[in-house]
C-alpha cells in the first residue's frame, strides 16, 4: 500500500503520539563513516500473540479453475477505491537541504536480458479473478525462486511473482503455469471488491515471499485491514496473513495463517501493521511491520514490531503462538525509522551462535513523533540481533533482542524522479503534463545475508541534482555474547549522469556474487529495469539496462485531475532480488513495458535471471 510515511503532515501534526517510554533509546552523535557506538540489548515489551491457522488451500487448483474477467471503466473512486484516496490524502515530499552526497557517476550501457520476460502488469491483476480488483499503483514487487519446475526439471526452478494484488507462477524458462489469481483467492479472503454486488471485503497489500532452501518450502505474507462492506471504509481488524507450503511446491497446498495486528492495547489502537517485512534464520522465521492508528487513518505511530516464530511448527501447521515485540522505537533526536528488515537466508547460510540469531537492518528515514518523512542528510544506520532462535521452538522460547548504531556515509530522501515524456493517454485526457514520479523515502531495502555479510541498500538524492542515486552497504555482523554488533566492510554508491535511480533490493549467491537491481529513468529514459553487479568489495562495472521502458510512467496518481492537488505517480514500493544455491540469481522490477493497458494504468513488471559469476 501506499507508504505511511507520505500523509498528510497536517494530519500527523494534529494527531498526538503516545510512545511506549521504554521505546526510545538516544544515542551518541555522529563520528567519522565506520564508527560505532556500544551495542546494548533492546528493553522493549516482549508478548504472546495469538497465531490462527484459518484455513489450507490447494493453490493448483485455484490456478487451474481461476478466470480471467472484464469491465467497463468506472469513475476513479469506485474503479481504485482506498487506493485513490491514499493519494488524496497525500502530503508533498520532504523538504529537501543541502548536504546530499555528491558520489561520482557509473557509466550506463543498454544490455537488454534476453532471458528475461515481462512478468505480471496492471491488466493482469485488475481482470484477476473474475476482475474483483481495484485499479492500483504501486505494484509492490515479490519474488521467490526454488524447487523444481512441474513442466521438465530441465526447464529450471519454479519462479513465484506476487505484486499488488495477484500472484503468477513460472518456471524458469518463461513458461507461465496457469493465469495469474489474485492475493485474496490465494489467502482464502472475499474479493477486496465484488463488482456485482458492490460488496467490500478485506483490503489487501505489501505481498511478500520466500522460499527457504534449507527446509524447501514456500513463504508468503500479506497485510489485510477490514473494509466495511457496505462503504468500504477501514475499520478492524487488521491483520498479517501468512501462507507456508505444505512441500517443496509451489503449486501445492498452503496451510494460512492469520497475526493480528490490531492490538488494542496499544496507544491509540486498534492499529494495523503497515508494510509487513519478512526474512528467517535456520530456526525462525520473521515479520518485521511499522504500527499506525486505524482512525484518523496513519496519524499515530507506534514504531516497528517484531513478530517471530518457529520455522518448523509454521510447515507442520502446528504453531499456535508467536513472540510479538513492541516498544522498540529507536531514535537518534528526532530521527528514527518504522522499518527494520529481517535478513532472508536465501542460500542457506545461517548465523548459529547465540543459539541461532537472525540479524536485522535499519536506517533513520522519519522523524518523530508521527514518522514524518524527514529532510537533511543523516550518516547512521541500525543493526538488530535477535538471538537464541533454536527456543522458537520451545513451548517458552526465550529470545534477546539487541542493536548497535554504523556510522556511514551520508544520505538523505530522496527527490521526486523526472521520466521521460511520451504518448500518455490519460495524461493527455486530463490535459496535464507527464508527472513527477515518487521516490519515497531513505528506508532500508530488503536485507540478505550470505558469505557472512549482510548486503542491503536505500534510495538516497544526490548532488549535483535534482537527482536519485542509491547508498549500499556490505555489513559484517556479529553477536558476541548475544548482543548485535558490527562494521562495514564495504560502502558505497550508484548514481549515473542525469538519471534516477531507485528501490534497490540485492541478491547474493553461494559465492558471494551477486547483483544489485533497481528503476531508472530520467528525462532522456522511460522508467526502466536495470543492475550492476556486486560483490563483497561492493558495486563494480556498468550500470546495465536490462529492460528499456516503452513509455512514460501514466497512471492515474500521476494527475491532480484523478486525485487532487500535489499528485505524483507511485512507483515501487520496492524491488526483489534472489540469489539461488545454482548461482543464478533472480530479478524483478516495475517498468513501463509495451503490453496492453487498463484506462487508469499501465505499470508493468520485469524478471530476470543473471549469472554474476
Amino acid at each position: 500500500m501506499p507508504r505511511i510515511r507520505s500523509k498528510s503532515s497536517i494530519l500527523f501534526v494534529l494527531a498526538l503520539v503516545a510512545l511506549v517510554a521504554a521505546a526510545i533509546v538516544p544515542l551518541g552523535s555522529a563520528g567519522a563513516s565506520g564508527q560505532r557506538s556500544a551495542g546494548r540489548t533492546v528493553h522493549g515489551k516482549v508478548t504472546r500473540g495469538h497465531l490462527h491457522l484459518v484455513r489450507k488451500v490447494n493453490v493448483r487448483h485455484l490456478v487451474t479453475s481461476s478466470a480471467a474477467g472484464q469491465s467497463a471503466s468506472a469513475p476513479l473512486a469506485r474503479e481504485a477505491g482506498p487506493w485513490a484516496r491514499f493519494e488524496r490524502e497525500r502530503s508533498e515530499p520532504a523538504r529537501s537541504l543541502p548536504g546530499a552526497p555528491s558520489p561520482s557517476n557509473t557509466s550506463v550501457v543498454v544490455n537488454q536480458n534476453a532471458n528475461g520476460w515481462e512478468g505480471l502488469d496492471h491488466t493482469d491483476q485488475r481482470y484477476a479473478g473474475g476482475g474483483n480488483q481495484f485499479s492500483l499503483e504501486p505494484p509492490d514487487q515479490g519474488l521467490c525462486v526454488g524447487g523444481v519446475s512441474t513442466n521438465d526439471p530441465s526447464y529450471g526452478p519454479e519462479v513465484v511473482e506476487s505484486v499488488n494484488d495477484a500472484l503468477v507462477f513460472y518456471d524458469a524458462r518463461m513458461h507461465q503455469l496457469g493465469l495469474p489469481i489474485t492475493l485474496s483467492q490465494f489467502f482464502g479472503l472475499p474479493p477486496t471488491i465484488n463488482r456485482s454486488t458492490g460488496k467490500f471485503g478485506p483490503f489487501i497489500s505489501d505481498p511478500k515471499c520466500y522460499f527457504d532452501p534449507d527446509t524447501q518450502r514456500w513463504f508468503h505474507s500479506v497485510l489485510t485491514i477490514a473494509q466495511d462492506p457496505n462503504t468500504g471504509a477501514f475499520q478492524a481488524p487488521a491483520s498479517v496473513y501468512l501462507a507456508v507450503s505444505t512441500s517443496s511446491e509451489a503449486l501445492g497446498s498452503y496451510y494460512i495463517y492469520r497475526i493480528d495486528a490490531t492490538d488494542s492495547g496499544h496507544p491509540n489502537c486498534p492499529c494495523f501493521g503497515d508494510q509487513p517485512l519478512i526474512g528467517a534464520d535456520q530456526n525462525g522465521f520473521y515479520v518485521s511491520t511499522a504500527e499506525y492508528d486505524l482512525e484518523p487513518f496513519g496519524a499515530n505511530f507506534n514504531g516497528p514490531q517484531i513478530y517471530a516464530m518457529s520455522k518448523q511448527k509454521l510447515e507442520k501447521g502446528t504453531l499456535g503462538s508467536v513472540v510479538h515485540i513492541s516498544g522498540i522505537t529507536h531514535a537518534i533526536g528526532d530521527r528514527t525509522t518504522g522499518s527494520v528488515q529481517p535478513s532472508m537466508a536465501q542460500v542457506a547460510q545461517f548465523e548459529t551462535s547465540n543459539g541461532g540469531t537472525e540479524y536485522f537492518l535499519s536506517g533513520y528515514d522519519c522523524s518523530l513523533p508521527a514518522c514524518l518523512i524527514a529532510a537533511g542528510a543523516f550518516n547512521k544506520i541500525t543493526i538488530w540481533a535477535l538471538t537464541n532462535t533454536h527456543s522458537l521452538s520451545n513451548n517458552n522460547p526465550k529470545v534477546h533482542l539487541s542493536l548497535q548504531d554504523i556510522t556511514v556515509n551520508p544520505y538523505e530522501n530522496p527527490v521526486p524522479q523526472v521520466q521521460k515524456d511520451g504518448p500518455r493517454p490519460l495524461g493527455e485526457l486530463d490535459g496535464e503534463a507527464v508527472g513527477l514520479v515518487q521516490a519515497n523515502d531513505a528506508r532500508m531495502n530488503q536485507v540478505v545475508f550470505a558469505g557472512g555479510y549482510l548486503w542491503s541498500g536505500i534510495n538516497t538524492k544526490v548532488d549535483p541534482g535534482p537527482r536519485d542515486g542509491i547508498e549500499y552497504f556490505v555489513v559484517t555482523p556479529s553477536a558476541v555474547g548475544g548482543v548485535a554488533g558490527g562494521s562495514l566492510h564495504a560502502q558505497g554508491y550508484v548514481a549515473a549522469a542525469n538519471r534516477f535511480l531507485s528501490f534497490p533490493s540485492i541478491g547474493v549467491n553461494g559465492a558471494g556474487h551477486g547483483i544489485m537491481a533497481f528503476s531508472l529513468m530520467g528525462p532522456n529514459d522511460y522508467p526502466s529495469s536495470a543492475q550492476i553487479a556486486m560483490g563483497a568489495a561492493g558495486a563494480s562495472g556498468n550500470i546495465e539496462i536490462v529492460r528499456q521502458g516503452f513509455r512514460p510512467e501514466d497512471g492515474f496518481t500521476c494527475y491532480a485531475a484523478e486525485v487532487g492537488p500535489g499528485a505524483l505517480c507511485r512507483w515501487g514500493d520496492y524491488s526483489a532480488s534472489v540469489g539461488t544455491p545454482s548461482g543464478l540469481v533472480f530479478s524483478a522490477t516495475e517498468y513501463i513495458g509495451d503490453n496492453s493497458r487498463t484506462f487508469f494504468a499501465n505499470w508493468s513488471t520485469f524478471l530476470w535471471p543473471t549469472n554474476p559469476a
